[in-house]
């Protein structure tokens, strides 16, 4: 009995393996992801805290435009925080997705999401003290349900 087998054949089940192999590797480091846990990679805990105590110096000025920022800078704090907890996703709300699954209390931080988006989207939107405030107390929660503060 005779096997022929072709060139191209033998090259194309390599390609299959190759390709199987590279999904099954970028499923597993999506799991890995999911289930690290509460590690931050590249951040300190301290560095964190002082960002956050800057944030809350912006809510006490007495201008809409401080709110708008202090909004802004812990929306973008929140983002640093997961991508340094390597949740997947290329943007804070894929991120946020994500993690919602694993920090079931996380799912407040979508109003605080909302108002940074409306803040950046909406040019006549406008921001009082006390939805600033609002928002930036409901980030605080989602920091400290993430183990940050």
């Amino acid at each position: 009995m005779k096997i022929n087998i072709e060139i191209w054949q033998i090259a194309l089940g390599l390609i299959i393996v190759a390709v199987s192999l590279l999904i099954f590797l970028k499923f597993i480091k999506i799991i890995k992801s999911f289930f690290r846990g509460r590690k931050l990679y590249g951040i300190d805990k301290k560095e964190i805290k002082k960002r956050w105590q800057e944030i809350e110096e912006l809510l006490n000025k007495s201008s809409e435009m401080s709110y708008k920022l202090a909004v802004m800078e812990a929306d973008k704090l929140l983002d640093y925080i997961l991508k340094s907890m390597f949740f997947p996703g290329s943007t804070l709300g894929e991120r946020l997705k994500v993690a919602c699954c694993k920090y079931e209390k996380l799912r407040r931080v979508w109003y605080a999401h909302k108002v940074r988006n409306q803040l950046v989207h909406e040019t006549n939107y406008h921001l009082s003290y006390g939805e600033a405030k609002k928002a930036l107390n409901i980030f605080k929660k989602g920091f400290e349900e993430l183990g940050i503060m």
